[in-house]
């Protein structure tokens, strides 16, 4: 089970996710997140914990030379993108790419599994936000569509160490992530919910 703990903004809260087996964590570079960070600050993240989690840069409506001015100021991992400005097959960086889309029905489910990603995470749509807002995305939703979530295909939204089980079982997606399911306030982390959010989703999607 991948398990990516997104909205670090803290060395510290970055050690604690690799320490408790995290997979990915989420550097957010969209300046209107709780959770913003600035490349400075993002890329010495990057540089102490990149060897042992992946580090993954979060956009919102970029342009490809916003995505490659973030990849050469931070040295990020992989990308993940909301509402790109171009179109994700022109993208060539040589880094993973993650593509976020907000569901609010099947059908959104449906033309996310044909975005051509390394991996696709189905949040929960709230208007105007981007992610980290602690709404559960749409389980009934993503069911309907139909779609086997098991390969690529990330569950987000409104997670936490409680009902990340639930989830898992209900939805059978590929991974989980979470940003304000394991904080104790935006962009500062529960080490303990940390620890508890990722055994739970090891445990349960093994």
């Amino acid at each position: 089970m991948f398990v990516k703990i997104c909205g670090i903004t803290r060395i510290d809260d970055a050690y604690s996710c690799a320490e408790s087996g995290a997979d990915a964590i989420g550097l957010n570079f969209y300046h209107r997140s709780k959770r913003f960070i600035e490349f400075g600050d993002a890329e010495v993240i990057v540089r102490e914990v990149s060897p042992y989690v992946t580090t993954v840069g979060i956009m919102v409506q970029p342009t490809m030379d916003d995505v490659a001015s973030a990849i050469q100021a931070t040295g990020i991992d992989a990308v993940q993108i909301y509402e790109p400005n171009f179109d994700l097959r022109d993208l060539v960086i040589g880094k993973m790419l993650y593509y976020s889309a907000r569901v609010r029905n099947a059908e959104d489910v449906k033309l996310a599994s044909r975005i051509g990603a390394d991996l696709i995470f189905l949040d929960a749509f709230v208007d105007g936000e981007f992610g980290g807002t602690g709404q559960r995305t749409d389980w009934k939703a993503i069911k309907l569509s139909g779609i086997d979530l098991s390969d690529r295909f990330v569950l987000s939204g409104g997670l936490h160490p409680e009902n990340v089980c639930e989830a898992i079982q209900g939805v059978g997606p590929y991974g989980v992530d979470t940003a304000s399911g394991v904080e104790i306030s935006p962009g500062k982390k529960d080490r303990k919910k940390i620890r508890e959010f990722i055994s739970n989703a090891k445990q349960c999607g093994s």
